[in-house]
C-alpha cells in the first residue's frame, strides 16, 4: 500500500504491561479502532518482535514484517498492511524463525526505520511486549506517551510497579499514565489507581497520570473471536464510553519530543 504525506506530526502512544494477560494487546487494537471511527490516519505498530499476533486479531495476512526490512529484503512501506477498518498495521513477526536479537543497535534501527512512514499518520500505537526488558524500555522511551495496563490481580500490580520504576530510573520518565483494566465499576478502576499511585510516590517520588479506566466487559471476548475491535459495536456499549474518554484525555496532553534522543519519527541518533 502506498501513503500520501499529510504533512502530520503523528502522535506517538506506547502501550506497555509489567506482565502478559492483562488485555494490552485488546487495549491497543481498541484505542487504534477508536481513532479510526473518528476519521484519524493510525498506524499499529506489533512490536513484540517474532510473537506479533495484531494482524490476527483483526484477521489479516502480513506482506511481511520488520525482520525483513532490517535484513533488507523489503522496504518498511512494502509490509504495511491495512485493516478493514483502515487502521495500517507494521508486524515485528510471529515465527519462531523471525524472531530477533533486539539489542540496542536493532532496536535503534527499528525505530529509524519509521522515518520513512513521517507526516502519513496521525497516531501510531506501539504495541509492547510485556515485561521489562530493554528493548521494551528502549521502544517506550521512543514514543510521546508511556501507558502502562494493569489489573487488580496482586502479580500484575508488583510487575506493573517493577516496569515503572525502570522506567523512571533507567529512562528518567515521569509523565506515566497507568490505566486499570478489567474493573467491575469505576470507582474499583480509582481504586487501583490509587493504589499504583501511593506506591511509586512513596518508594519513587513519582505521581502517575490518571485518564481513566476499562471495564470488564463480554464484548471484547465476542468481538475477539470475530476479528473486530469491541468499540466497533456500537456507541452506547460500555466499551466505546471508556475510550472515549481516554482518547479525549490523551488528547489534551502536549507533545514534548525529546531533545537530542531517539523517538519515531525523530530519529536524530
Amino acid at each position: 500500500m502506498t501513503q500520501t504525506a499529510t504533512n502530520t506530526e503523528t502522535r506517538v502512544i506506547g502501550i506497555a504491561s509489567g506482565k502478559g494477560g492483562v488485555g494490552k494487546t485488546t487495549f491497543a487494537i481498541n484505542l487504534a479502532t477508536y481513532h479510526a471511527l473518528k476519521g484519524r490516519k493510525v498506524l499499529i505498530f506489533d512490536a513484540d518482535i517474532g510473537l506479533g499476533n495484531i494482524h490476527i486479531a483483526l484477521r489479516n495476512k502480513l506482506n511481511g514484517n520488520l525482520v525483513d526490512v532490517l535484513e533488507g529484503r523489503k522496504e518498511i512501506q512494502d509490509i504495511l498492511v491495512e485493516s478493514e477498518t483502515g487502521i495500517s498495521i507494521i508486524s515485528g513477526g510471529n515465527g519462531l524463525d523471525e524472531s530477533l536479537s533486539l539489542n540496542n543497535e536493532n532496536t535503534n534501527n527499528i525505530i529509524r526505520a519509521f522515518a520513512a512512514l513521517e507526516n502519513q499518520f496521525d497516531i501510531m500505537i506501539v504495541d509492547i511486549s510485556a515485561g521489562a526488558s530493554q528493548s521494551v524500555l528502549h521502544f517506550l522511551s521512543a514514543c510521546h506517551h508511556q501507558i502502562v495496563i494493569g489489573t487488580n490481580e496482586p502479580s500484575s500490580v508488583a510487575d506493573a510497579y517493577a516496569l515503572i520504576k525502570l522506567m523512571h530510573l533507567n529512562l528518567g520518565l515521569s509523565d506515566i499514565i497507568f490505566i486499570p483494566n478489567k474493573v467491575v465499576t469505576k470507582q474499583e478502576g480509582s481504586i487501583l489507581f490509587e493504589k499504583m499511585n501511593t506506591i511509586t510516590a512513596k518508594f519513587l517520588g513519582v505521581a502517575l497520570n490518571f485518564i481513566g479506566s476499562i471495564s470488564e466487559s463480554s464484548d471484547y471476548s465476542l468481538a475477539w473471536n470475530k476479528g473486530k475491535a469491541a468499540i466497533s459495536m456500537g456507541e452506547t456499549t460500555t466499551c466505546y464510553h471508556d475510550f472515549a474518554a481516554i482518547v479525549d484525555a490523551i488528547d489534551k496532553i502536549s507533545i514534548n519530543p525529546k531533545s537530542g534522543e531517539i523517538q519515531f519519527f525523530n530519529p536524530t541518533k
